[in-house]
């Protein structure tokens, strides 16, 4: 089952979406703020989210963009609204989905359930590497790479980024959280190990995974 952030500055409302997904073996995280979201996702696990847009101080919007930093799994905008500049604009900030309100519970399960299970079910394959979230392994041509939790998120986040240059800072928030007791060489201890055991299997890391010195790390698709 799915591990699932509410987000809502009305209680009701998070009363509500918590008794629709709580009979179906979902855990749910209630968060009343924007602030408030962004330090669970720091620091615990999240399948899903569910915005609410229209929230005082920082808005659903916002947040979503927000998340987007240094987290992608799939967020479903819940609002009273229901315009089309608003489903584009949720889009835009990177969202999966939309909801309007008053929801249903049907409905509402059957989204989640089909974001959900997407996301826990798709294995990424990276030029023989297969990167399976849902079976929690990593493999290259049929053996198994032997990775740490850390080592494992660490990875995931590089494939998930592809071609784009992660600094050391954003790989220390989105795979260890804020804590303010890590520096930025943790990134690179983990990354010399990951290095290490991908070359045991075989893998050619170091053709595909790139230092951009005095920033941090890039997993290209287009090796020279």
């Amino acid at each position: 089952m799915a591990r699932i952030l509410i987000v809502d500055d009305e209680v009701r409302m998070r009363q509500l979406l918590e008794l629709y997904l709580r009979p179906y073996g979902h855990t749910c995280l209630l968060a009343d703020s924007a602030e408030q979201a962004l330090q669970l996702v720091q620091t615990v696990p999240i399948d899903l989210g569910l915005l609410d847009v229209m929230m005082p101080e920082v808005d659903g919007w916002t947040l979503c963009q927000n998340i987007r930093q240094f987290a992608d799994f799939p967020i479903i905008m819940v609002t009273a609204r229901s315009q089309r500049e608003d489903v584009l604009r949720g889009h835009e900030v990177g969202a999966d989905d939309y909801l309007s309100k008053p929801i249903q519970e049907g409905e509402l399960l059957a989204r989640i359930e089909l974001l959900v299970g997407k996301t826990q079910n798709q294995a990424i394959m990276f030029h023989g590497l297969r990167y399976d979230t849902s079976s929690y392994r990593c493999d290259y041509e049929g053996k198994r790479v032997l990775l740490t939790k850390k080592e494992f998120q660490l990875v995931g986040k590089l494939l998930h980024s592809k071609n784009r240059v992660l600094s050391r800072e954003r790989i220390l928030e989105s795979v260890w959280g804020y804590d303010q007791s890590l520096e930025p060489r943790t990134v690179d201890s983990h990354i010399r190990h990951v290095r290490e055991k991908l070359r045991d299997v075989g893998f050619p890391i170091d053709r595909y995974l790139e230092t951009v010195r005095g920033i941090g790390y890039r997993m290209t698709d287009y090796p020279e």
